[in-house]
């Protein structure tokens, strides 16, 4: 019973960490997060950054930055999406950056996320309202690109929008919308995007 228990535990791990890129990045001198959660790598991570006193918040998908989904990076380690949301937070004059994600599972490409997980999602929301009131962050960088029909991050977009209009938080973008009306994520290649004040979007 013992061993195959074990073995199961070994099969899950396996899975998990085939999920995740094995390239990591350093991050840029000076921009080490010094706020992670949770602060042991593992399978899910809310939110990672450095606070600063006046930080650009982005939620991507996988600034406050909002992405798709999170990836590889943390405490010692970026990748090329945290380190994109880093160089857009310094030319928008901000000194920190915070990264939270649409859904917090990890995974290098959002086809391999395991199904909705409503406790999980609920956990997250919560997680970001809390920074962005205690920080009276009032807009957010929309960064999480198209969710390639990905039921999990469809839900999760729908609760991280009626969280955020709950407490009147806007997001903007930059560039155009994606044909879905997603914003574009960090990294993608369709245009060039300027990174400025003056070029931002509103949803």
């Amino acid at each position: 019973m013992l061993r195959h228990r074990i073995k199961n535990l070994f099969h899950r791990t396996r899975k998990y960490m085939n999920k995740i890129t094995k390239h990591v990045l350093k991050y840029p001198k000076g921009e080490e997060p010094d706020f992670i959660l949770p602060q042991k790598y593992g399978r899910y991570r809310y939110a990672l950054g450095k606070k600063g006193t006046n930080p650009l918040v982005a939620i991507c998908m996988n600034l406050v930055a909002i992405c798709m989904n999170p990836s590889a990076a943390k405490e010692d380690s970026s990748d090329m999406t945290i380190n994109r949301v880093i160089s857009a937070s310094e030319k928008l004059n901000h000194d920190g950056w915070i990264v939270f994600n649409l859904y917090p599972e990890r995974a290098t490409d959002a086809k391999n996320l395991e199904e909705f997980n409503e406790a999980i999602s609920k956990e997250n929301i919560d997680i970001i309202r809390r920074f962005l009131i205690e920080h009276k962050i009032k807009e957010v960088w929309g960064a999480w690109g198209n969710a390639k029909g990905i039921e999990t991050l469809r839900l999760a977009k729908k609760d991280i929008f009626n969280m955020l209009s709950e407490i009147s938080v806007r997001v903007f973008y930059f560039g155009t919308l994606s044909k879905e009306g997603n914003p574009r994520h960090p990294l993608q290649r369709n245009e060039k995007v300027v990174f400025a004040d003056n070029c931002k979007k509103y949803l």
